[in-house]
């Protein structure tokens, strides 16, 4: 089957590329990419007006399997991927043992986005089995819950490094999350609401990047949302430490005031921050000490979000609004180069996986995301693919969408809207 993506503007900053080109896709992969490609009998896009970008690679897409009533699994998570130019997807299912991750795998036949499972790092107590998760096609170790043992988070360092897989950690320390709703600030004050301070996340973050330090082994922090952790990875990476982080859209272009009237679906963990904190994360972005940004999509059911602000759980989902939020808050609002913002959620969370993604060379997997910068939408959650219709972005204009998504050579979403 031969694709060809014609008179769109290609951007790929590592491949150098952001100009007019034709991208030519036979049998699954990438042909050609040069100007005026002749179609030769090949399927056609015309892509005059877009970006045709490698297909985006997520750090961080939480499903349910085996499914559950009503929630997120990996069929639904990777058609709503789709929909946001997701081609492939770091999934955190809570996976703890070999059975779990050859059903992920079976399952992958079967969805539009390549799978990168992430099994747990830990069973509360001790080290799981790296070895086996890696032999077995586990891409990256995760606990949702963080590792709060100094001991075993330096052992969970050191075995990561031995078997040369990822280990992607949460850093939030639950002891100072007590009662508290909202991230501390004006907003916790004003409402009266018992609050989160952010020590919660840069205590931790500190002790990783410590731990990391005193190690010599890798490590990515996820998550990252307020001034002290971007000040400590920036200062960690100038003394040459192994640390990369990634950040959520949630956090570059959303404050606290979005819980005003107690509104659930800006009820997010790490909670939402303060405006110096989200000016902290552009600057971030922009100076490299960020990363990656992932989606940060963790769907809740329609009915737990319609609970009070103290019951209702925390989550989002994410994947369909990622892009147009980076492009909205990023590229147009804090003018960082398009090819910089593409970089991050492509090339850049492909690196920390350590798999072949993100690229945009002739031989690479046909995986591309063909969008637009200018396109204007209002945010409906009951429009989403998702199972979960919650979002913090409900109402809210963003400016930029996907058209098309193309998966091996093959169209896996388009759109004329």
């Amino acid at each position: 089957m031969k694709l060809l993506i014609k008179n769109g503007t290609v951007v790929s900053l590592r491949d150098g590329l952001f100009k007019r080109l034709d991208v030519l896709c036979e049998d699954g992969r990438i042909s050609d990419i040069a100007p005026k490609i002749k179609d030769d009998g090949a399927e056609v896009i015309d892509a005059r007006g877009l970006y045709v970008s490698a297909g985006l690679v997520d750090l961080f897409a939480k499903a349910f399997e085996p499914e559950r009533e009503g929630e997120e699994d990996l069929l639904s998570l990777c058609h709503a991927a789709s929909k946001g130019g997701f081609t492939t997807l770091c999934v955190h299912t809570d996976l703890c043992d070999i059975e779990q991750l050859k059903y992920i795998h079976e399952r992958e036949e079967y969805c539009s986005c390549a799978l990168i499972p992430a099994a747990r790092a830990t069973d509360g107590k001790e080290l799981l089995y790296y070895g086996d998760f890696k032999l077995f096609g586990a891409g990256a170790v995760y606990d949702d819950e963080p590792i709060t043992d100094p001991l075993l988070m330096r052992d969970a360092l050191f075995r990561a490094r031995k078997y040369e897989i990822p280990l992607l950690v949460r850093c939030k320390e639950n002891a100072f999350y007590g009662d508290g709703l909202a991230r501390r600030g004006l907003m916790a004050d004003l409402m009266d609401m018992p609050s989160i301070p952010s020590c919660s996340e840069t205590v931790p973050v500190a002790r990783d990047v410590v731990l990391a330090s005193d190690s010599g082994s890798p490590v990515h922090i996820g998550h990252i949302s307020c001034t002290g952790s971007i000040e400590l990875v920036r200062r960690a990476k100038a003394d040459n430490v192994k640390v990369t982080c990634s950040t959520e859209p949630y956090y570059f272009s959303l404050t606290s005031r979005e819980l005003q009237g107690f509104n659930t679906l800006a009820k997010l963990d790490p909670p939402l921050a303060n405006k110096d904190d989200v000016q902290a994360v552009i600057e971030g972005i922009r100076d490299g000490t960020v990363d990656a940004i992932a989606s940060g999509h963790a769907p809740c059911t329609d009915h737990s979000k319609r609970m009070s602000l103290v019951s209702a759980p925390y989550g989002a989902s994410g994947v369909e609004t990622a892009l147009s939020a980076a492009i909205t808050y990023l590229y147009h609002g804090a003018k960082i180069e398009l090819p910089k913002v593409l970089d991050l959620m492509t090339a850049a969370p492909a690196e920390i996986l350590g798999i072949n993604a993100g690229r945009l060379r002739k031989g690479d997997i046909a995986d591309l995301c063909i969008f637009d910068t200018e396109h204007e939408y209002v945010v409906r959650g009951s429009h989403f693919i998702s199972r979960g219709h919650n979002t913090p972005f409900e109402g809210k204009k963003l400016r930029g969408a996907v058209r098309y998504t193309v998966k091996d050579g093959r169209i896996s979403f388009q759109t004329n809207e």
